[in-house]
């Protein structure tokens, strides 16, 4: 009788168990490759372009015009200012804290960066990872593997570009705080590291384009990760094509995946198969899948911005927003620079930025839709909206402190449509790279920012009809920074509400806004 088995019963209980975060288990920041000799890469300058015209030229670059020649310095400037490790500080209750070149959820930075190059003034052809920890690279192939990328990218022009960035996604790093939600995470923090490595390369006019369409095993293959526990993400071409160059594939012997400092991380089966099924498993398919490369779309307002090195180095997320009105034209240059167009196969514009704006100088506060094309906010609704912006953002007082919030949203129908299942992290990756661009063009104003998880069909809601049917994907709050720069607590009315309704509380019924009926 399948009553008396009860292993049905053990196997829910186990699945369905609460407990705190498991500090024990948490997976190390850094990968490693123990044996394996490193070569330091030399002290990145800090870029000098200002931030935005180094966000606002992040546009396709011209692959075939005149280009800054590739250099190892060049190489340690783009890996440095995208993912490196920008300062350290010690706290009492977590000890020594890493900070990193872009904004990560949770601080868990789940991304790892590869370089597949030819040979390069000061650096010999090969496959190298980058350790971020010691600025330093770790050779993984001896030779020219730019063919084999230019195969698994289902794109010719790759074996004749001086090199190719690689980033990874390393699950476990993100699930293990976020569970299933996290594999949404790695996306946006690849997204982040996009955003920096953009404006780096436009900042040292380098040409850079971006391929999310790719064959995962080959590329997984060529790298020596596991595709399970790491996998490939992105990969970003750097520099002038240099011709027509030999599309020729060399011999992949096997070689370590490296230490990733866990073994046995707990399985999420919906993160698992959506990754497996968003692959691509052949050039034909890669070439079927992709898309149009979008022209640059440099709208961003005149006004000054700090040096782009010094905008990353300074960057940290916001903690606490002072309620403090910022200016039309500071939010008019990080609009612009979210949705500066992003050199990408897959074309861009999946990605419809909405707002709530509390105190922006000549703007009525209220919900906007922002449009990419006209450079116009519409206003959908009037209004004092800082409840609500503190509700939607998953009851942070950030969202309700900020000057506004920003909402990525996707109509994610048309994405699958258009791209399958991979169309679903290609919009969690364009929205973390708008999500980058706001950041580091906050910052270079003398702003704060800071990306927030959120309720998502309540977001929908909210900025319905006009936003019926499309998803969130990220959203970042933008403000000046609080005194002190540290969370306060915070439950709005609309949470209250919410209990008081879970609970079947009697007696007098308030009005209840149709959209807080979402999540």
């Amino acid at each position: 009788m399948a009553n008396g088995d009860s292993q049905a019963a053990g196997a829910f209980h186990d699945a369905t168990k609460l407990s705190y975060i498991n500090l024990l288990t948490k997976p190390p920041l850094y990968k490693s490759y123990p044996g394996l000799t490193q070569i330091a890469l030399p002290q990145a300058l800090p870029p000098e372009m200002p931030t935005l015209e180094a966000i606002s030229g992040a546009g396709p670059g011209d692959a075939s015009g005149d280009a800054a020649p590739l250099d190892l310095n060049g190489i340690a400037q783009v890996l440095h200012y995208s993912a490196g490790l920008i300062r350290k500080r010690v706290l009492a209750a977590a000890g020594e804290v890493h900070y990193r070149a872009a904004a990560s959820a949770g601080a868990l930075y789940p991304i790892e960066l590869y370089l597949v190059c030819g040979d390069l003034p000061g650096l010999a052809a090969g496959v190298y990872h980058y350790a971020p920890a010691k600025n330093a690279l770790s050779q993984l192939r001896t030779g020219d593997y730019r063919g084999n990328m230019a195969a698994a990218a289902a794109d010719e022009s790759l074996a004749s570009t001086p090199a190719v960035v690689v980033s990874t996604a390393v699950f476990w790093r993100s699930a293990w705080k976020y569970r299933t939600r996290g594999y949404r995470y790695c996306f946006w923090d690849n997204g982040t590291v996009l955003a920096n490595l953009l404006a780096t390369t436009t900042s040292l006019g380098l040409p850079a384009r971006v391929s999310a369409g790719f064959v995962d095993a080959d590329l997984d293959q060529l790298l020596g990760v596991d595709s399970e526990q790491e996998a490939s993400t992105c990969l970003v071409a750097l520099g002038q094509v240099e011709g027509p160059g030999p599309h020729i594939s060399s011999a992949l012997d096997p070689i370590g995946s490296g230490d990733l400092g866990f073994s046995e991380p707990i399985p999420y089966p919906e993160s698992d198969l959506l990754h497996v099924e968003a692959r691509l498993a052949s050039p034909d398919e890669v070439t079927e899948w992709r898309g149009h490369v979008h022209g640059a779309e440099a709208r961003i307002p005149g006004i000054g911005s700090l040096p782009l090195g010094e905008a990353i180095l300074e960057r940290g997320s916001t903690r606490r927003f002072a309620q403090e009105p910022i200016s039309l034209d500071q939010l008019s240059a990080m609009l612009a620079a979210a949705t500066t167009a992003m050199p990408a196969d897959f074309g861009g514009g999946l990605t419809e930025p909405y707002l709530i704006v509390n105190a922006v100088d000549g703007l009525t506060p209220g919900a906007y839709h922002y449009s990419r094309k006209t450079n116009v906010l519409e206003l959908l609704k009037e209004g004092e909206f800082r409840a609500e912006a503190g509700h939607l953002c998953f009851e942070q007082a950030l969202g309700a402190d900020a000057s506004a919030v920003v909402f990525f949203l996707v109509d994610l129908e048309s994405a699958l449509g258009k791209f399958g299942n991979r169309g679903y992290r290609t919009a969690q990756l364009e929205a973390g790279v708008m999500g980058g661009n706001v950041y580091i063009a906050a910052h270079s104003l003398g702003l704060g920012a800071t990306g927030m998880t959120f309720f998502d069909d309540a977001v929908t809601a909210f900025f319905s009809p006009d936003a019926a049917g499309k998803s969130l994907m990220f959203l970042v709050g933008l403000g000046r920074t609080g005194t002190p720069n540290r969370v306060r607590p915070f439950r709005s009315k609309y949470g209250v509400l919410k209990d008081s309704l879970a609970r079947g509380a009697g007696g007098e019924r308030r009005p209840v806004p149709d959209w807080l009926y979402s999540n």
